[in-house]
């Protein structure tokens, strides 16, 4: 009794100046090494009781495993070990969300078909407005109104680039946008022509982002753009 006694106090003893040498403090005691505090005490009755027991023998694996524990808990009260466990399991952050996407993959964006047409709902220079996903059109074509919402001076531009409709032959001012964005879909730096007021019913997201994409297709009711 008196040695397996010894055994155990060396045991805890050691644990502690173990925790204690290796710079840690009371707010690392909790998670893990609780759990393994309450288990080592568990050991510790079980030892307690088999006392009284004729098979002493079946008391080394319990002494065995109250070492492996009281160890183990010291490691994970140390300061580094817990961080390194809390890095593995925390939830990503939100200032982790480029990783995070490179993870997940390319960006995509599925668009349902409506009467109009493949009718987005896009960002164009941080300003939200809808567009219509047009591959027949050779730029991105803006109405003049969203165009000045989009910060464009159209007081300035030359309305000198042809454009031939159904109802003939109209001028557009060739301008280039900074951002266009749908959903995570982004590309800077974006040729586009300015239509004069009447000229154009909705904006055309045209070939000028288009292939800016890796690819685009229409599937049913569907369009999916990828970058």
């Amino acid at each position: 009794m008196f040695a397996l006694l010894l055994t155990v106090i060396l045991t805890l003893g050691g644990a502690v100046l173990f925790v204690i040498c290796g710079g840690s403090n009371l707010e690392a005691l909790q998670g893990p090494p609780i759990a393994i505090a309450v288990i080592g005490a568990l050991i510790v009755l079980y030892l307690l009781s088999m006392h009284a027991s004729e098979h002493r023998i079946g008391r080394l694996p319990a002494v065995i495993a109250l070492i492996v524990v009281a160890f183990a808990g010291a490691a994970m009260s140390r300061p580094d070990t817990t961080a390194k466990l809390a890095h593995y399991f925390d939830a990503p952050k939100h200032d982790d969300y480029g990783q995070l996407a490179a993870f997940q993959g390319p960006a995509s964006v599925r668009i349902r078909k409506l009467a109009d047409g493949f009718i987005a709902t896009s960002e164009i220079n941080g300003q939200s407005m809808s567009a219509l996903v047009d591959s027949g059109a050779a730029t991105v074509v803006l109405r003049q109104s969203d165009a000045e919402r989009a910060g464009i001076d159209v007081r300035s531009l030359t309305f000198d680039t042809p454009l031939k409709t159904a109802n003939g032959t109209s001028y557009l001012a060739p301008v280039r946008l900074k951002s266009v964005r749908i959903g995570d879909i982004v590309a800077d730096d974006v040729e586009a022509l300015v239509a004069k007021p009447g000229t154009l019913n909705e904006n055309l997201l045209g070939m000028s982002f288009l292939r800016r994409l890796t690819s685009y297709e229409v599937a049913g009711d569907f369009v999916t753009l990828r970058q």
